[in-house]
């Protein structure tokens, strides 16, 4: 049940931190791929979030519970 959870939270962490690098890096005056930016980095950690969900969800997928 845990394992279901981390999953959960990863994708809705990575829906937040993508949606809000992505909307923050085209309202903002910064340059195109700066990773000095917050946003930058929070569209690249949502990135990750997102991919080691769907590794996650994958991976587990196939185990008794």
């Amino acid at each position: 049940m845990h394992a279901q959870q981390l999953i959960t939270v990863l994708r809705l962490a990575a829906v937040v931190l993508v949606v809000t690098g992505f909307v923050g890096w085209a309202t903002g005056e910064a340059t195109a791929f700066s990773l000095e930016s917050p946003f930058t980095i929070a569209f690249l950690v949502g990135v990750a979030c997102a991919v080691a969900s769907i590794y996650l969800g994958v991976f587990l997928a196939n185990r008794d519970d």
